[in-house]
């Protein structure tokens, strides 16, 4: 019989109560992914803003003496923040481009290493892989500003589905132990 491993203490429910929580927001977010987008739009704006305020208020109070450097960096990013909050599809075809540009870099390194992996017998996975990224990228940069509207929260969805499930079965896992 497999050990329970230590610290969990028999509270196998909490990780499937947060799977569950989980994978309703995901399906929330699927079921309306304009509206997550939106959402994590705001979150990011949101810490954008809250950064640069600690920024700004850590730069002012530094024992240090005044970084006029940090200091304006703090307010560049409160200004971002206020602009991503207050022009919605702006804010989001920002972050769309930005999140292609992530996919074709990803998908690049993966390719890149792929390729330096040949002699290995599953370095074709990290190219396949690679392509994939690629051809998200192309297709979300193909698609602008269309997919911005939607394109976050459709991720955020399967991100939060994907999470609940694994949570869901790592606690009926540590039940049965």
């Amino acid at each position: 019989m497999t050990q329970r491993p230590e610290g969990l203490g028999g509270h196998w429910w909490v990780y499937v109560v947060m799977g569950v929580l989980s994978l309703l927001g995901g399906m929330f977010a699927l079921l309306n992914p304009y509206i997550a987008s939106v959402f994590v739009l705001q979150l990011v704006a949101f810490l954008f803003i809250f950064l640069g305020v600690m920024q700004v208020a850590f730069t002012l109070r530094s024992p240090f003496g005044l970084s006029w450097f940090d200091l304006g960096m703090g307010v560049l990013q409160i200004l971002l923040g206020v602009m991503l909050a207050t022009n919605v599809l702006g804010g989001l075809v920002s972050l769309t481009l930005i999140l292609a540009f992530l996919f074709m870099l990803e998908g690049v390194i993966l390719v890149m290493a792929g390729i330096n992996l040949r002699p290995f017998r599953s370095w074709i996975w990290l190219v396949v892989g690679g392509v994939i990224s690629i051809l998200l990228a192309v297709f979300v940069l193909m698609n602008l500003p269309e997919a911005a509207a939607t394109l976050l929260g459709l991720l955020l969805g399967i991100d939060l589905m994907s999470n609940g499930l694994w949570l869901v079965a790592a606690g009926l896992t540590l039940r049965d132990l």
